[in-house]
This record gives C-alpha cells, structure tokens and sequence, in this order.
C-alpha cells in the first residue's frame, strides 16, 4: 500500500511541474463514443467501443477508431485488461491514415468511505503506415500511467477528475492530460459520461495544447 500512495505522489508531481510548459497551438475538440459492456461471468467481461473525435475547433473529423477489449478482475481490487483498435486518422492530405493499436492495462482501485482512486497502467503498442513508409509498422510504444479519483453520491451522479502521463519508451514524457467529468447512471443497463480535458504536448517544439468536450454513452448488460 506504501508503494501505492507513493507512486501516486510520483505522478501528480510530475503533472505539477510539467504543467508549466505553454503551448503554442490550441485546438478545440469533440468526442463522441459508443459503448457497450458484456458481463460473461463474475470476473470476465467484452467491450465494444465506438469513437469519433472532431478537432479543428469542431469543424472536421480527425480521428475514428473501432476498439474491442476484454477485461478480467484478478483481485478484489486488480483488474487486467487488453485492447485492439483499429483507427483511421485524418492526415495533412485530408487523406485518412490506417494505424492499428494493442494495449494491456493494469488497474488497481482502493475505497475510502465514498471516495475511489484508481491507478492504471498501461503499455500500448502503435503500428502506422504499414507498407507505406520507410518507418512504416515500427512499433511506437508508450507507458500511460493514470490516477483517477471518484467520489459516490449514493446517487445516479458520479463526478470525477483524473490526470494522466505519456511516456515514450527510450524517449521522454511527451503528453499530459487532465480531466474532470461525471457518470451519469440514466438506468439499470444504460450510462452517460460527460467531461472536459485539457490534452497538453510538452518537451517539444511548437506544443500543441487541445481543449476537448467529451460525451459518451455507454450500455452494459
């Protein structure tokens, strides 16, 4: 539990300091994800998501993606997750790049009174461009390591806030994001998540800092 606290101090501090970077380019963004949650058993579950996110302060279509996952509780309190997602990114063309993505993620989630902290890790694996550019299908790998923090009304409105961290392996932290949001439980199956996040490039030149509104629907059954 030590290691647990102190890793979480470890990164909001590098969010801290990190954050005094500026950018010198601003986007506004919107996402729009579709979800839905198959329960197989008490500890294995599906996930099917659906993705378009609108930059260019709303006015194109940058990115969409197609994600399946599954997820499996090992412990009380640890779950283990993979994912694929198959994206289409829209380039400086205005042509549509393919890229494809495998992600595993580690997530541990501890309960005081009516709050929760999550910490989750992940490693994902990005391949782009294959058979198209010299660099085409060389992996692009990161570390993402993420703290969120909920806290339980006793009703159908969940609020919280996360931050998160970028780490390009044998590079350098390269991306920050701060969220704060809420779940909405609209019914026994059905869910809504609302946020607001701050996408912010840092340790290069001419950052870039995103302002993105986020709506998802999510249906679990």
């Amino acid at each position: 539990m030590n290691k647990f606290f102190k890793h979480i101090i470890f990164i909001c501090f590098v969010i801290l300091v990190c954050n005094n970077s500026f950018s010198q380019v601003n986007d506004a963004g919107l996402w729009l994800t579709l979800s839905a949650e198959k329960k197989i058993t008490q500890k294995f579950s599906t996930q099917l998501n659906q993705c378009f996110r609108l930059n260019e302060n709303y006015s194109e279509l940058g990115t969409a993606f197609t994600e399946i996952g599954l997820k499996y509780k090992l412990a009380k309190r640890l779950t283990l997750a993979g994912n694929y997602r198959f994206t289409q990114k829209r380039r400086v063309d205005d042509f549509y790049g393919l890229r494809h993505r495998y992600n595993v993620d580690l997530s541990y989630k501890i309960k005081v009174k009516k709050l929760s902290i999550v910490l989750r890790e992940r490693f994902q694996s990005t391949y782009k461009n294959i058979g198209r550019s010299d660099n085409g299908g060389i992996p692009i790998n990161y570390f993402r390591s993420k703290i969120t923090l909920q806290y339980n009304f006793g009703k159908k409105y969940t609020p919280f806030v996360s931050g998160e961290i970028f780490y390009e392996l044998k590079n350098y932290i390269d991306n920050l994001r701060f969220k704060a949001g809420f779940d909405y439980e609209m019914n026994k199956f059905s869910t809504l998540n609302i946020f607001y996040m701050i996408d912010k490039e840092i340790n290069v030149k001419n950052p870039w800092t995103n302002y993105v509104l986020g709506i998802g629907y999510n249906y679990s059954f």
